[in-house]
């Protein structure tokens, strides 16, 4: 008798995203020593919006599949409507406006109990399948590690020499499957409340430079419509310039109407504090920044998208509209304990602003490509 087989969760098989948080909450608390589970209602909107790229949930569940068991679009059985136990999950998503050629945030998680069982390697195989089938000649898959484990002896370095993962069962698996470290990105995270004389001090400096020949502008939930256009420059550009190592990562397509479905999802479990930076002659975006709080986990916000046009970079705008955007996130959301972020290992500038406002490293994360 089989152990286990794969299905694919439809977008509205409901209780497989109550299983994919149980899952996270496992996981995360096992890799990181805490939970830092999406939520399942983040899946949720997540998953039934496929607007700006084709998404994948499959999960593998004890014994052989129902001799019935209806096909779904992935060649796979459906889930069945009634929860059933997962033992390991593999997550995917292929864009369709841009990067046709890859299959993008690939994660395999696996049930304890059910490691060593064949399931990550046969999960791995099917979402190398469907990419085979859709095109996709590049994978980016992710593992992730404490901070504290990087000091272990044996190590893996990824092929531009900055950063390392420690060689433990996630760098150990990725390798198993013929995976290649591509960059090492590092979490970091700072405690909050941020002294508000740091953050004032920091802005003051800051605008000294910036201001006033820039405009800065915040607000809290989906972009304005006037701005939508700017907001989705700066997405653009955060494409193209932030460091991708390795990677075979191509210029993204935004626009408005991408930057406002991207709001719709964002926006069904949580809310956005954001601040932009535009030149006040001529009303050209020169920077953005973006915390988004899940309703969820509120005590957790996660510091997203930063970018700066290379047109507009040499007056500090970078410390400056990150400094306002913690001073906003202060007075939206007080029960906040810390905002986390994520940056390549390369990205000497933007690591640099984080430290002096108080960031700190927290946990790696390896991209690996296929």
């Amino acid at each position: 008798m089989s152990l286990f087989h794969i299905v694919e969760a439809r977008p509205s098989t409901d209780w497989a995203y109550d299983s994919l948080h149980a899952l996270e909450v496992a996981v995360t608390t096992e890799l990181l020593g805490e939970d830092q589970s999406v939520g399942a209602d983040w899946s949720r909107a997540n998953y039934s919006s496929e607007v700006t790229s084709i998404k994948g949930l499959l999960l593998a569940l004890p014994g052989a599949a129902p001799s019935d068991a209806v096909a779904g679009r992935f060649g796979l059985p459906e889930a069945p409507a009634s929860p059933v136990e997962v033992l390991g999950v593999v997550e995917f998503a292929m864009p369709t406006r841009d990067n046709l050629h890859l299959m993008d945030d690939v994660y395999i998680q696996v049930a304890r109990k059910a490691r060593r069982t064949g399931i990550g390697a046969a999960l791995w195989r099917e979402a190398r399948r469907i990419a085979a089938q859709h095109g996709r000649s590049a994978t980016i898959a992710w593992s992730h590690h404490l901070a504290g484990a990087v000091s272990a002896p044996e190590r893996v370095e990824p092929s531009t020499g900055v950063g390392h993962l420690p060689v433990d069962p996630g760098s150990l698996f990725a390798q198993s499957l013929g995976l290649t470290l591509a960059q090492v990105e590092r979490e970091s995270r700072v405690v909050l409340p941020v002294d508000p004389e740091l953050l004032a001090t920091l802005r003051a400096e800051a605008a000294a430079r910036a201001l006033p020949a820039y405009e800065v502008v915040s607000w809290v939930g989906p972009t304005p419509e006037e701005h939508l256009e700017r907001v989705a420059e700066m997405n653009r550009t955060l494409s193209v310039d932030a460091p991708t190592g390795d990677l075979d990562w191509q210029e993204e397509s935004w626009d408005g109407e991408r930057v406002r479905v991207f709001d719709e999802m964002s926006h069904r479990t949580g809310h956005s504090v954001n601040t932009l930076a535009i030149h006040a002659a001529t009303g050209e975006v020169a920077g953005f920044t973006l915390i988004h709080v899940h309703h969820a986990y509120p005590h957790r916000p996660e510091q997203w998208n930063t970018a700066v046009a290379a047109a507009h970079r040499g007056h500090r705008l970078g410390l400056l509209i990150k400094a306002v955007n913690l001073q906003e996130l202060a007075a939206d959301t007080p029960q906040a304990r810390y905002v986390t972020t994520w940056n390549a290992g390369e990205n000497d500038h933007m690591l640099g602003i984080n430290t002096r406002i108080g960031f700190r490293l927290h946990s790696v994360h390896g991209a690996w490509k296929a």
